[in-house]
């Protein structure tokens, strides 16, 4: 393909309406998306790929851009490639979750591979409370950001690793530690 000015024009300008597209899908999906050009597509009419992180599944994010479509002139949503990723984050969560539940990490899943297509068919997977958050972050860091070290440092170490007590509330005894002060 040429690069003439024509063809760079008609980019720019399909650019930024692609761009205006991808705003109008951050408002209504409430997470940041965004739009990149991909000059090596499989398919030679979807040259533009909407882009974000974890938030609505692929299926959702079609029907809320179906929803707009037609509101920017120039963008064609059956010509547009999506591209949704999850983050080591979410994954953490998942994992976290699981613990919490008193599954495996995986859960029911045989491999992270699994864990994370099942990810993939669910909306909003980076979702948790503000401790399951932090914990997540831990868990990230700790296993090198890679699927497998986050599992395996929950299967050798449990959430007791990344710095949470026992899952089950501790039960004082203030008599039995009445009775070892006045002995």
């Amino acid at each position: 393909m040429s690069t003439t000015p024509y063809r760079l024009d008609h980019l720019r300008r399909d650019g930024r309406f692609v761009a205006r597209f991808a705003h109008q899908l951050t408002v209504a999906s409430g997470v940041p998306v965004g739009s990149r050009w991909c000059p090596v597509s499989d398919d030679p009419t979807k040259m533009w790929q909407i882009a974000w992180w974890n938030g609505p599944t692929v299926a959702l994010m079609r029907f809320l851009a179906a929803d707009l479509a037609g509101s920017v002139v120039g963008v064609d949503v059956e010509n547009l490639q999506w591209n949704r990723t999850i983050t080591p984050e979410a994954f953490a969560l998942a994992l976290i979750a699981n613990v919490r539940a008193g599954h495996p990490p995986l859960g029911t899943h045989a491999s992270c591979g699994q864990l994370m297509a099942a990810l993939e068919r669910i909306d909003h997977p980076q979702r948790g409370t503000s401790r399951d958050l932090e914990l997540a972050r831990r868990l990230v860091r700790l296993g090198d950001h890679l699927e497998h070290g986050m599992l395996a440092f929950l299967q050798q170490h449990g959430l007791a690793g990344l710095g949470e007590g026992s899952l089950l509330p501790q039960v004082v005894d203030l008599r039995a530690s009445s009775r070892a002060e006045t002995l």
